[in-house]
């Protein structure tokens, strides 16, 4: 078999990107700045939930730490439509991307971290994530394919993702085995080369003062590991 050159530098890659210990950088210089750049992109309709509690913990917690600046793209409330456009079909040969996406990749870009805050429906993320998901991690901003096998492109960045659920914790972790959290950790996140790591809580179709501590915890563990260099 003839091995070229190129043929095993992009197989260094792969094994690298798939089974390598992945170097995660603290603050980018680039920021001007110490401080760490985070990404929260909020995809829940409800602004009094657990979900909105737990985005209130973080944002508290950052600004006493004062280790990190952050922006907040709501989903719902920016009304963002989640509906891929035949124009931007990458598979296609399309490769259209509007200019708010355009602006939600250079944001992804310059943020050293994100986190991801959205409910379980159907053991997986609401729509409208998807669709941002879809329409803005594309070939050739999140992943490129080489020798027909996907580089992530955006690596040297950390992710964490949180989500709760209404049924029991148990169930979701041991019958699904946390299918609406690992979608975005494994499949897409990792694919383009993102560290990242799942945070859920379970019985929490209601905001209660139970709910809140727990809540409350899981906030403080998720910005540990986000903001740990």
């Amino acid at each position: 078999m003839i091995c070229y050159k190129k043929d095993v530098a992009v197989l260094a890659q792969l094994v690298e990107h798939f089974h390598g210990k992945e170097k995660v950088s603290g603050p980018n210089p680039e920021n001007g700045s110490n401080m760490f750049k985070m990404l929260i992109i909020y995809a829940h309709p409800g602004h009094d939930g657990s979900h909105a509690y737990f985005l209130e913990q973080i944002k508290e917690i950052l600004k006493d730490k004062q280790q990190a600046n952050y922006e907040v793209i709501d989903l719902y409330a920016i009304n963002y439509n989640p509906v891929l456009q035949y124009s931007e079909l990458y598979s296609a040969g399309r490769r259209e991307v509007s200019p708010e996406n355009l602006a939600f990749q250079e944001k992804i870009k310059a943020a050293d971290c994100l986190l991801f805050i959205y409910p379980t429906w159907w053991q997986n993320m609401p729509a409208i994530l998807k669709g941002f998901m879809d329409r803005v991690f594309v070939s050739g901003f999140a992943f490129v394919y080489k020798l027909g096998v996907p580089i992530g492109l955006l690596k040297n960045k950390k992710a964490a993702v949180f989500s709760a659920t209404g049924g029991p914790r148990l169930y979701s972790r041991f019958f699904v085995k946390d299918q609406s959290v690992s979608v975005l950790t494994k499949d897409i996140l990792a694919f383009a080369g993102i560290k990242a790591r799942g945070f859920s809580v379970g019985s929490s179709s209601k905001l209660t003062e139970v709910n809140k501590p727990r809540l409350r915890k899981i906030a403080e563990k998720t910005l540990r590991y986000l903001l740990d260099k």
